[in-house]
């Protein structure tokens, strides 16, 4: 019997210590999208702390900048203000594609030559794996590769399109309604500078959404032997630090941008909504966390 006892109490101070390591700390993202503590972590990661720095003036009208590691926000200005994205949709465009396709899948165009503003240069009836679709989706920020991506999606275009709201709801995400798969312009096309990082920290977690977001240039082909040289939109890919993420501008959403930074080893996820600037800001928010946190 008091084996059974000794054996209790240990389960119940082991309890206890679990509640204690998951309790959200004061200030960090609360709920579904508290980020994942990476495997390799055998202590706390650590905590910025402000030198008190004041931020630079910004002309965007929705900024959330966040520390990945411990889910610390560094800024934001209207986080929760709804603004168009752009061809940031296509981030959760991407997401719905790699839920689904294989990189193998030979994903065919269907109708997506037919597509206006930036495109691959993709055409009819040619077909690619859906891991080079998706170079051709996030790199050169391709029209034609979200509605082909969409199209090949079991139920087409609609089905597609209704999984990336779908995927809105699973991230708990309030304030993001996409009604095309590209980022056109279109009405109840919506997000806000917090739920488009949070669908971006959730691509993040995608080794291959990573590694494509950070390509600067690449020549894709097409099962058929057709080259495609591709080119990044992000003119920051390059840059001390600077490891994608993804660009968008349509005339009535102004400059859109996600940025990934790190320094030190501290990975920074900044989104900007309707900036005049959004890569010189971009350049200012990154220079402003450099100076202003200290990780202790």
């Amino acid at each position: 019997m008091k084996k059974f006892k000794t054996l209790a109490n240990l389960l119940s101070l082991f309890a206890l210590c679990l509640t204690f390591i998951f309790t959200p700390v004061l200030g960090q993202i609360p709920g579904p999208v508290k980020p994942e503590v990476k495997a390799a972590y055998t202590t706390e990661p650590l905590t910025p702390i402000s030198l008190q720095v004041s931020p630079p003036d910004l002309t965007a009208e929705g900024v959330f900048v966040l520390d990945l590691d411990t889910g610390v926000v560094l800024l934001d200005k209207n986080p929760h203000l709804r603004l168009k994205p752009a061809s940031l949709t296509k981030i959760m465009t991407s997401l719905v594609a790699l839920d689904y396709f294989s990189e193998g899948s030979v994903i065919k165009v269907i109708n997506g030559q037919k597509s206006l503003g930036n495109t691959a240069k993709l055409i009819k009836g040619e077909e690619f794996t859906a891991e080079d679709m998706l170079y051709a989706l996030l790199v050169p920020s391709g029209n034609d590769a979200a509605v082909t991506l969409a199209e090949n999606y079991p139920g087409g275009y609609q089905a597609f399109l209704a999984e990336m709201n779908q995927k809105i709801t699973d991230l708990g995400l309030k304030n993001t309604h996409f009604s095309n798969v590209s980022g056109v312009e279109g009405e109840d096309h919506y997000t806000t500078a917090y739920d488009i990082a949070m669908i971006a920290r959730s691509a993040l977690l995608r080794h291959s959404f990573a590694n494509i977001v950070s390509t600067k240039n690449i020549t894709v082909k097409s099962l058929q032997g057709h080259s495609y040289p591709l080119a990044s939109t992000n003119i920051l890919l390059g840059k001390p630090g600077i490891l994608g993420v993804k660009t968008g501008w349509t005339p009535e959403a102004g400059e859109c941008l996600v940025i990934l930074s790190t320094k030190n080893n501290h990975p920074v996820l900044i989104s900007l909504l309707d900036s005049k600037d959004r890569f010189g800001e971009g350049q200012k928010i990154i220079k402003w966390v450099d100076s202003n946190f200290l990780w202790q």
